[in-house]
């Protein structure tokens, strides 16, 4: 089979935009998830999620906190294996400040998705350029579970 080659020109468009997009989304992050894990990062990051959980109902761990340290890694390990394909850690920030479900089964817990699942002002490209530069207007079934589950 063979395609037009305006396909292909397509097809490197939207990933340069796509490419273009994460960057700066993670050259606008706060300073703080470009410098290196630190004592207080590593302690969390060392914590079972069930004892994180308890400490974000507890109060004893703050949910931004343990965000901005699985933050943190995900940002370096995107360095060393360009995994990230959506970066959601500015508006995660302003989630964890304001709307979290403190008593929630999830409360503070970071989460990683696969973009075939749809969070509303992001696009949920399957991994297929063509889906690129289409942002959902809301969250699907997926995110708003795990929302209301204290994500």
């Amino acid at each position: 089979m063979v395609f037009p080659i305006t396909d292909y020109f397509q097809h490197k468009r939207a990933c340069q935009n796509k490419q273009r997009e994460r960057a700066s989304r993670i050259a606008n992050l706060p300073a703080h998830y470009l410098t290196p894990v630190s004592h207080q990062d590593r302690d969390i990051l060392n914590k079972p999620v069930e004892e994180l959980v308890q400490d974000v109902h507890k109060h004893i761990t703050k949910p931004i906190d343990v965000l901005r340290a699985y933050g943190k890694v995900a940002i370096q390990a995107h360095y060393k294996t360009n995994c990230l394909t959506e970066v959601m850690i500015a508006r995660a920030e302003l989630w964890a400040e304001n709307g979290i479900n403190i008593k929630g089964p999830l409360a503070g817990i970071p989460i990683s998705l696969k973009d075939t699942i749809t969070v509303g002002g992001y696009d949920s490209s399957v991994a297929y350029s063509r889906y690129t530069g289409q942002p959902h207007l809301k969250d699907g079934s997926i995110a708003r579970l795990l929302k209301d589950a204290g994500k």
